[in-house]
């Protein structure tokens, strides 16, 4: 019996790598931005991001599992019959181009917050010297342990120091003693009117919690980690997984919604001195080192994500019945591997050492990625309905509901924000005229 629950543990602990991909500087920001400008009214947009990250993680761990292939292979294998650009079908090349743009920006968002995460340490002034110098360090640092490969070894202790910062936040919310039927009340969706000139629009704030929360290449990592794994032990861990990030993110919304009483603009300054009033001067510098390894952790995963989906798209080994794999090209190389990532690091280091507004970064990268949600959920769709590869364990009719469900309310949320932005445009264009 110890031996069945120590294996049950290290399933879930396993599967936590989903939870710390997901719960990275753009989380802090975007949740408790979100509640500094609309307090509890979009707790509902939590559940609904959790609800499909669970829905998607699970799918494109069932597709792995039954068809032997990850989604980007099924992809591959699907449509090798359509057009082709370089020996590779036209939708991978689509994938990965969303992907490496995607996680460009998430990059810019993790360098983005791990500067935030400095300026708030207590007697470091935010000045250029200590940007330019900060966003240096961070940079040598990731590409070093990217090149050397050690980011597994790393992870484990990031992942002890920001569970320090996951408890200073429950020590927080205790301490502010929220109402609890105001809670229950921002689980009913709705979308709150913007009363602030400067807050983001709820439309907007809505799609970046979706985006931070239900992230599109956790489908091409959790189809990865899925490899060799049972079915129902799969599911346990990312129900765990998401669980985890859910919890962690209303904390972190919770403390925002506090945090803005009596201010008008958000900052991550006012999410310190909320800090410090209830925990000290400690509980900043716990907050400051638990946002840094937050960032630190973001910042090794999203190049190495976007660099494994480019290789499970791109790489012909395994794809095909083997009377089809005759002619196979060479694994994807390991230069354009860590030229991905290369190019990814130093773009965002370039991007936040010049000054870019950072809070404005972390929205643009979680709105755009909450866009691009709905094309990773369609291209799941397919392959998991696609009978070749499913045979094994045909696609059942209520697991087809709930993703299309998914991608239905992803799709619209996705749409009413480029109206509106497109509108936004058109509009003052045709007052000017």
């Amino acid at each position: 019996m110890p031996a069945a629950q120590c294996r049950a543990a290290a399933n879930l602990l396993y599967w936590t790598m989903l939870a710390a991909c997901t719960v990275g500087p753009g989380t802090v920001v975007t949740c408790s931005r979100a509640g500094a400008e609309y307090g509890l009214q979009l707790m509902w947009a939590l559940l609904f991001a959790s609800l499909l990250a669970y829905t998607l993680q699970e799918g494109t761990a069932r597709l792995t599992i039954v068809s032997g292939r990850t989604l980007g292979q099924c992809l591959q294998l699907k449509y090798k019959g359509g057009g082709h650009c370089y020996g590779t079908a036209l939708i991978c090349w689509v994938v990965v181009v969303c992907v490496y743009i995607g996680n460009t920006l998430y990059e810019c968002n993790n360098f983005a917050g791990g500067m935030d995460a400095v300026f708030i340490m207590p007697g470091v002034p935010e000045v250029s010297g200590v940007r330019l110098t900060g966003c240096a360090v961070y940079a040598m640092a990731v590409l070093a342990l990217l090149y050397l490969d050690q980011v597994d070894r790393l992870g484990v202790g990031l992942g002890l120091v920001m569970t320090g910062m996951v408890v200073l936040f429950g020590f927080v919310v205790v301490c502010m003693q929220p109402d609890p039927f105001a809670i229950l009340w921002g689980l009913i969706p709705s979308m709150p009117p913007r009363t602030d000139p400067s807050a983001a629009e709820p439309a907007d704030s809505v799609i970046s919690l979706v985006g931070t929360t239900s992230i599109g290449f956790n489908l091409f990592l959790g189809g990865a980690m899925a490899k060799g794994r049972r079915l129902g032990s799969t599911q346990r861990g990312i129900a765990f997984s998401t669980a985890l990030a859910l919890i962690v993110s209303a904390l972190i919304l919770i403390v925002g919604a506090g945090a803005a009483k009596g201010h008008r603009q958000f900052s991550i300054a006012l999410l310190a001195e909320l800090i410090e009033q209830y925990e000290g001067v400690l509980g900043v510098w716990v907050f400051a080192f638990g946002f840094i390894a937050a960032a630190l952790s973001s910042m090794l995963t999203v190049p190495l994500g976007a660099a494994i989906a480019a290789d499970s798209v791109f790489n012909d080994e395994a794809v095909g019945d083997d009377a089809e794999c005759h002619t196979r090209r060479q694994k994807f190389p390991r230069s354009l591997y860590l030229g991905i990532m290369a190019s990814m690091v130093g773009l965002s280091a370039v991007v936040i050492g010049c000054n870019a507004p950072r809070v404005t970064v972390i929205s643009i990268a979680q709105v755009f990625n909450g866009c691009l949600l709905p094309f990773f959920s369609m291209c799941l769709l397919v392959c998991l309905n696609d009978a070749v590869l499913m045979e094994a364990a045909p696609q059942k009719a209520w697991a087809n509901v709930c993703l299309v469900a998914s991608v239905t309310v992803t799709l619209f949320l996705a749409a009413n924000v480029l109206i509106h932005k497109l509108l936004a445009l058109i509009v003052p264009a045709a007052s000017v005229a």
